[in-house]
């Protein structure tokens, strides 16, 4: 069973790599455009700063997906060296199931705060807010399907040597 998450976590981690990546290069070129219209031919358009924000939004909470798959979250670690191996991956594991509680209710709140947003538009794109407030959900629902992974592979094989707090993910 903890083969076939994996598998599925690697997935998902590739998916929501892949579309950060776009997302990023579209938030780029939008705002090359922007300063070059601004600063080159002294005209502007409305609605590339607002586009750029929210694309951001939709890369950080799918980043940080990739952050927590692959262990890169702050932590303080200084006491490990004083707890038992084993019983450090079942206090690892009770944490990541908290986290992951904690993910359920960002995902649920996230989705009233989008169903919410389907009756405003945003001001100079005119897409519904749905859209953008959606960005929270999907991706706390990521952050918390790769959160219970690693929190069921350290139960079962308790602690992750993750290695340095060098990141993996690379966006």
């Amino acid at each position: 069973m903890l083969i076939v998450l994996g598998r599925i976590a690697n997935s998902l981690a590739w998916l929501a790599s892949t579309i950060a990546r776009l997302l990023l290069i579209i938030i780029a070129a939008v705002l090359f455009v922007q300063v070059v219209l601004r600063y080159g031919f002294g005209f502007s358009l409305p609605w590339p700063e607002e586009a750029a924000r929210y694309l951001m939004i939709w890369v950080v909470m799918l980043a940080g997906s990739l952050l927590v798959k692959d262990d890169q979250l702050v932590r303080v670690d200084f006491f490990d060296g004083f707890w038992p191996q084993r019983l450090i991956g079942y206090r690892n594991a009770f944490f990541r199931l908290l986290l992951v509680g904690l993910l359920g209710i960002l995902v649920w709140k996230g989705l009233d705060n989008a169903l919410f947003g389907m009756r405003r538009q945003s001001v100079t794109i005119g897409i519904s807010f749905f859209w953008i407030y959606l960005a929270i959900p999907v991706g706390a629902g990521l952050m918390m399907f790769q959160m219970l992974v690693l929190a069921i592979r350290e139960a079962i094989h308790g602690p992750v040597n993750s290695g340095p707090s060098i990141l993996n993910s690379e966006i």
